[in-house]
C-alpha cells in the first residue's frame, strides 16, 4: 500500500490530509487511512468504527472511465471542477471522479455513501471537496 500508514481519525465537521479537504457533518467520524500513495477514507456515525457504522467512503483507484460511463443510471457531474459520474440506486449514492483525462486506468476519487440514511454526508463532502494532490 505504500509508505508512512497511519490510523488517524477526525471529528468536528472538518476533514483535511495531504489528498483532500471537506467539511462533513460534524456527528460523523473520519477515519483517515491513507498514506503516502494512497487515499483511503471511512465515515462513520460514532466512533466505533466497525462495519455495521460505516456510513460512507472516500478514496483513490483507478478506473476505466468508458465501462463506467455505461452505466444506464449514471448521470453525469463535476466535483472539485472535476468530470465525473454520479449513480444512485435508492442505497447507495456512488459518484466517480475523473482526476486525469485518461480512459484506460484513470486516476479517479471515489465517493460512496449509504442513500437511505447519510446522502446529506455524501453531499455536503461532494459540496465542499478540494483535491490537493493526485499521484
Amino acid at each position: 500500500m505504500g509508505t508512512d500508514a497511519n490510523s488517524n481519525t477526525s471529528t468536528g465537521g472538518h476533514f483535511e490530509n495531504q489528498w483532500v479537504k471537506f467539511q462533513y457533518p460534524s456527528q460523523l467520524v473520519v477515519l483517515d487511512n491513507s498514506n503516502s500513495t494512497h487515499c483511503r477514507l471511512e465515515l462513520y456515525n460514532n466512533t466505533n468504527t466497525s462495519i455495521e457504522n460505516m456510513v460512507g467512503e472516500v478514496f483513490y483507484y483507478q478506473s476505466n472511465r468508458t465501462d463506467l460511463s455505461c452505466f444506464t443510471r449514471a448521470k453525469r457531474i463535476n466535483i472539485a471542477d472535476k468530470p465525473g459520474i454520479k449513480i444512485e440506486d435508492g442505497l447507495q449514492v456512488c459518484s466517480y471522479v475523473f482526476l486525469s483525462a485518461d480512459y484506460i486506468n484513470t486516476k479517479t476519487l471515489i465517493l460512496n455513501f449509504d442513500a437511505r440514511k447519510h446522502r446529506d454526508a455524501y453531499q455536503k463532502i461532494a459540496d465542499t471537496i478540494v483535491i490537493k494532490k493526485v499521484t
